[in-house]
């Protein structure tokens, strides 16, 4: 697991705790209108809760339903790769400076040459063969020629 994994699921973990947290403050189980008794046990109040369950349970589905969404922007698969663009018999490919992985590059709606040095977000996959490719998205930057 890469560091930039752990770090959007450890923050999607925080997340989602703390829209928990008012639940538990809600109903703490001593004090309020319930009793504990000598046992420790929590007994519910007589009159129950009231009519607000509905409201509460759509509250909880609500903060459930943003922490997904916020998860789901944070772990997304478009990732950024900067490289020097180079052909191939396939068309372009390129050499990600971070992991030195060359990829076979998937652009239709972004011309890019063969030397330049760009910074590309798209989406990191592979083809049939089981080689690695990089669907571009949008050309981030263009750093000009690369240097050789």
């Amino acid at each position: 697991m890469s560091l930039r994994t752990m770090k959007y699921s450890l923050l999607t973990m925080f997340l989602s705790l703390m829209v928990g947290v008012p639940v538990f403050a809600q109903y703490g189980g001593s004090g309020g209108s319930g009793s504990t008794g000598s046992t420790g046990v929590y007994t519910a109040p007589k009159g129950g809760y009231g009519s607000n369950g509905a409201a509460i349970g759509a509250a909880v589905a609500a903060g459930a339903g943003a922490g997904i969404g916020l998860g789901y922007l944070a772990l997304r698969s478009h990732r950024t790769v900067v490289g020097c663009v180079e052909p191939s018999s396939a068309g372009v490919k390129l050499m990600n400076e971070k992991d030195q992985r060359t990829y076979a590059l998937l652009a239709a709606n972004v011309s890019l040459n063969p030397g330049e040095r760009v910074a590309l977000r798209g989406k990191k996959s592979k083809d049939d063969s089981g080689k690695p490719t990089f669907e571009v998205a949008k050309l981030v930057k263009d750093y000009g020629s690369c240097k050789q």
